[in-house]
């Protein structure tokens, strides 16, 4: 059983909670694998011993704890899933509800951050948009953590700055709002998703736009160049 890199796709070793992928020199913690390899780890996990439990009074059992928007902002900010693996997803769920209530409560389980962030795009960019900026602006100074970056722009929100239809509106909010553009061509992340979002300012005819960008680009230590 092989558990493949978020970022490159080769096989990682699992070292504790963490995880390190020998090819590409990417790390990070278990929560920030692809939903698929986090199943792989659990099915491998089977327990050895089975204790069963009869219960015979639920009157005082717990419900589930339902986090607060502040709970999941701070386990955000800090970068910390311990307490909640699916903290940034149930962030948006929290912040944006007329833009999620289109699906129900199990539908929104089932998804994951970067499942959310395409389903709304598809009834809206400016509200995907939106959630991409509570995220990045929530997460602050950890941009410059090579696993925070890659997890946000290298995955969660790559096929949204691949989208022709987010695109234009992206470009046009990167014209007014300086601090989005530093978020994503300042960060420690430089991938594929981030270059076609450069080269889209060709398609929208944003030649000067396209020129900030490249400034910026050129001031992050993680910029290998253009291909």
């Amino acid at each position: 059983m092989a558990i493949r890199c978020p970022h490159c796709g080769s096989p990682v070793m699992i070292r504790g909670s963490r995880w390190e992928c020998g090819y590409c020199g990417d790390f990070g913690s278990i929560s920030s694998l692809h939903p698929s390899e986090k199943a792989k780890l659990m099915r491998a996990a089977t327990p050895t011993v089975q204790v069963t439990i009869t219960v015979t009074d639920t009157s005082d059992e717990e419900a589930p704890h339902k986090f607060s928007r502040s709970e999941l902002e701070d386990m955000v900010r800090r970068w910390d899933f311990d307490e909640n693996e699916w903290a940034c997803r149930d962030l948006l769920i929290a912040a944006f509800p007329e833009a999620v209530r289109f699906w129900t409560a199990e539908e929104l389980s089932n998804m994951d951050t970067m499942d959310l962030l395409n389903a709304v795009e598809e009834k809206g960019p400016e509200s995907a948009i939106d959630m991409m900026k509570l995220l990045l602006d929530t997460v602050g100074d950890k941009l410059q953590e090579k696993e925070v970056a890659y997890q946000f722009l290298g995955w969660d929100m790559d096929s949204l700055l691949r989208d022709q239809f987010v695109q234009g509106p992206l470009l046009q909010r990167l014209k007014t709002d300086d601090r989005l553009a530093k978020q994503i061509f300042r960060c420690a992340c430089w991938d594929t998703g981030q270059k076609m979002l450069y080269e889209a300012c060709d398609w929208f005819g944003e030649s000067a736009l396209k020129e900030h960008l490249r400034t910026l680009l050129t001031e992050n230590p993680y910029f290998d160049g253009f291909d």
